[in-house]
């Protein structure tokens, strides 16, 4: 699934991943549900995104889920921890409900909770904001609960467009040179009589999405020490941590390819300037064997005198002028 696709959802922050991590080092998913109805497939949509993010090592040390139900109802919020249930049965460790200043009936959300916590798999507490901090520390909570923690959402968003869009696109043309390249290392002649001009150019230009993969690892790297004004201390999101390696390792193999392609380039155009000298060289050959030859003995002649003899000699050399052959040394391809 990629956030191009859902990027109206997204949009909505209907749940994000801040960076911000448990006491285990489990990432912390929050969960800010609004005066508005929720819609609950948007909000599944959301989740399966955002789950499919981090490593497999990173979803194993299990996430803390933090559900502000302060402007919500409470059948919506007993919703969504119900719905956690079936979206990530195996990685919700903790599911920390923040409860608004008038809560709801005590007795009525402790015994639903206390009901269905077998079924569910994992805990749930209900917790006022100003209390968070007993259960994650306030250097990992965002603003909205008290922390100290920089999350800017479309900032977010924007990067991981970006960082999408440079995997697909540098993913498409390594597939692209690495066939280029191999079908010319094979040498196989038919295959290069079969093989059209516009076929040997890949679909999008090397040097741009190189470019873009350099932009978005210096973009990447710089996030590791400063916050996205330049000066806030800001601790990476696994995502990115995870997204480096991926953009480096594509950048390697991007050079290696490209760096492949050009050689290939530059021997297709040896062989290409190769071919049309031959060609002229064979075209004026065929006309010494043919047409030449014909001309060479049907126009001769002697001068009588000083004069003829001239006249002689200039229309050899208008002849020659026309049919000239220079000297061609044909090299074999280093």
């Amino acid at each position: 699934m990629e956030a191009s696709v859902i990027l109206p959802i997204l949009k909505k922050k209907l749940a994000f991943l801040s960076g911000g991590k448990d006491r285990r080092s489990g990432l912390i998913l929050t969960i800010p549900l609004c005066l508005e109805q929720t819609n609950m497939d948007e909000l599944s949509v959301t989740l399966d995104y955002l789950l499919s993010i981090p490593s497999e090592k990173c979803k194993a040390r299990g996430f803390t889920v933090i559900v502000d139900g302060r402007k919500s109802q409470w059948n919506v919020v007993k919703t969504v921890v119900v719905m956690l249930q079936n979206v990530v049965p195996a990685e919700v460790s903790l599911v920390c409900v923040v409860k608004p200043d008038e809560f709801w009936d005590k007795k009525v959300t402790h015994f639903c909770f206390w009901k269905e916590k077998d079924r569910l798999g994992f805990e749930v507490i209900l917790v006022s904001a100003n209390k968070l901090t007993r259960y994650i520390e306030p250097c990992q909570l965002t603003e909205d609960f008290g922390g100290s923690l920089t999350y800017d959402h479309m900032d977010w968003l924007n990067k991981r467009l970006v960082f999408e869009k440079f995997t697909k696109e540098s993913t498409s043309l390594l597939d692209e040179l690495a066939l280029i390249n191999n079908g010319s290392d094979k040498g196989n002649q038919q295959e290069k009589e079969r093989s059209v001009d516009l076929n040997f150019l890949p679909s999008v230009d090397p040097e741009t999405v190189l470019q873009t993969g350099h932009e978005l690892l210096s973009e990447l790297q710089q996030r590791r020490f400063n916050g996205s004004d330049g000066g806030v201390s800001w601790s990476p999101m696994d995502d990115e941590l995870l997204a480096q390696p991926q953009v480096m390792k594509l950048l390697d193999s991007l050079r290696e390819q490209y760096t492949r392609y050009q050689e290939v380039c530059r021997q297709r155009s040896k062989r290409t300037q190769l071919e049309e000298i031959q060609q002229k060289v064979m075209q004026v050959v065929n006309w010494l064997e043919g047409p030449g030859s014909e001309q060479l003995r049907a126009q001769w002649g002697i001068g009588d005198s000083i004069r003829a003899s001239q006249a002689l000699q200039q229309k050899h050399e208008e002849i020659e002028s026309q049919h000239s052959v220079r000297g061609f040394f044909l090299c074999k391809l280093q």
